[in-house]
């Protein structure tokens, strides 16, 4: 039986997982890829040392699973979108990756939305405006750093830097490079018109050819070979931005479906086969499944927000998630007024808005604050879900990803919020399976998308909303929509 590799490029950890031609888990290694901040607001990462890490754990999978080299059949990969991986004319680095939650172009977004532009870009990209998208970015580098600028030799992303690696051949993968404000969504090319936007129009030569994501431009190298333990000449495939990755997890194939990923960022995305007119600036990519599109709605206000809690408050005791999980049982929903704005990072309401909490009082103790904690993260994550369902309609089957989804307390709050029943889907590691599922395509073991979710997308299980919860949680969703839009009037912090 062939056995597929997919390899997951997240923003801080590295994972490479093993599975069969039904989905199976073989199994999962994994690294630390620890960020640098040099800055205030900048999110890096050695790119070396990204390529070592990704090596590392295909070792210990090859080592510890015992699997010939020989057996597997094709590699894949997910990766997380936006940030930049700068090599100069020989392909090499020259500088630090940048990393999603990458935050220094925000002057650069300030101005530009100042201008106008995003209501002219979004025409041609079908992207909103971040400060981690490659083109603020790059504007940043011509505008702050022109050196670095002057020896971009190739704009990549994540999973092409690691692709480049281990084959050789530059390309940009389409369903990532389509959220990266450098491509007309509607063309599928680089659009000088775009770019000259930005002020960047001089990078357009340095951007390979978009690479689908079951296309094998290269095998692995020798030199990849040897490093990684990998047969030379495995097909390695495009893989996939991870948003899509875990869509395709959930059997996103069709417009019946949505998925919400938890994470470091909430993603909420569901597809269609054309992009409908709308007043609100959908973000819209080109899907994996040719002739489709895949909206999506996200932000960094998920589960990074609760980690970074426990760090900072729960440090000492043993286990500190069960004890979170322990502490919303012993409160009513909505039971309090106090509010937590999960933007440590960046938020999904307005660009002056920071994280913090308000309405704390002294009755209230750890209990009343960790309930707020994972009632802001779900609001936050309400933002976007009822931005696609105004899209798509409410009839669709809500499916939800991630490391999250092991909290049955936290799942049940979202179809609480939600006023929705939710199918949690039983995996591991989506991202893993996901670029498996690529390359079992990809390899020819499956003819289509639609076959290979069939056989490899794993099983789900259905919670049911309590809506007498629904009511209290929507009055306080709504204190919470107005908290953000009063605070975002204040003045810029940074």
């Amino acid at each position: 039986m062939p056995h597929f590799l997919g390899i997951d490029i997240g923003g801080s950890v590295i994972k490479s997982g093993l599975y069969d031609e039904t989905g199976r888990e073989v199994g999962v290694a994994s690294m630390n890829d620890a960020a640098v901040a040099e800055h205030v607001g900048w999110s890096e990462r050695d790119m070396d040392a990204m390529w070592r890490s990704v090596c590392g754990t295909i070792r210990e999978l090859l080592d510890k699973t015992e699997t010939p080299a020989a057996d597997i059949a094709g590699i894949s990969f997910s990766a997380h979108g936006k940030g930049l991986y700068l090599v100069d004319r020989d392909g090499k680095p020259f500088r630090n990756g940048i990393i999603s939650s990458d935050n220094r172009a925000m002057p650069e977004v300030r101005a530009f939305k100042a201008a106008g532009v995003p209501d002219e870009i979004h025409p041609m990209s079908y992207q909103q405006l971040w400060p981690s998208h490659p083109a603020a970015i790059l504007r940043w580098f011509k505008d702050n750093d022109p050196d670095a600028y002057g020896r971009i030799g190739h704009v990549l992303m994540a999973h092409d830097w690691i692709r480049y690696r281990m084959t050789g051949h530059l390309g940009c993968e389409v369903t990532n490079i389509s959220g990266s404000n450098l491509l007309n969504v509607n063309t599928g090319t680089y659009d000088p018109a775009l770019l000259a936007l930005f002020g960047i129009e001089d990078i357009g030569e340095r951007i390979p050819e978009p690479v689908g994501s079951t296309e094998s431009p290269a095998g692995l190298s020798a030199t990849a070979a040897a490093e990684t333990g990998l047969k030379a000449g495995t097909p390695v495939f495009g893989g996939f931005f991870d948003v899509v990755s875990a869509a395709v997890c959930s059997g996103l194939a069709d417009d019946s479906r949505i998925n919400v990923t938890m994470g470091t960022w909430t993603i909420v995305t569901w597809t269609t086969d054309h992009i409908p007119v709308s007043e609100y600036p959908y973000t819209w990519g080109r899907y994996c499944i040719p002739g489709r599109y895949f909206v999506h709605e996200g932000s960094p206000t998920n589960a990074s927000n609760l980690e970074w809690f426990v760090r900072t408050f729960m440090a000492g005791h043993d286990k500190p998630y069960a004890e979170c999980d322990r502490l919303l049982g012993t409160l009513p929903p909505a039971s309090t007024p106090v509010q937590f704005l999960p933007y440590l990072f960046s938020s999904n309401l307005g660009d002056n808005l920071l994280g913090g909490f308000y309405g704390l009082a002294n009755a209230y103790g750890l209990g009343e604050v960790v309930q707020a904690v994972y009632e802001g993260i779900c609001f936050s994550q309400q933002v976007h879900l009822d931005r696609i369902l105004a899209l798509s309609g409410r009839g669709r089957q809500l499916r939800l990803t991630g490391g999250p989804a092991k909290s049955r307390p936290w799942m049940q709050m979202v179809a609480d919020i939600a006023a929705l029943p939710i199918e949690v889907v039983h995996v591991e590691q989506s991202g893993c399976l996901g670029a498996a599922i690529a390359a079992a395509i990809g390899s020819g073991v499956y003819p289509s998308f639609i076959e290979a979710m069939n056989a490899m997308c794993p099983a789900a299980s259905r919670i049911e909303p309590n809506l007498a919860h629904a009511e209290p949680y929507r009055r306080k969703y709504e204190r919470f929509l107005e908290l953000a839009a009063a605070l975002d009037r204040l003045s810029p912090a940074m």
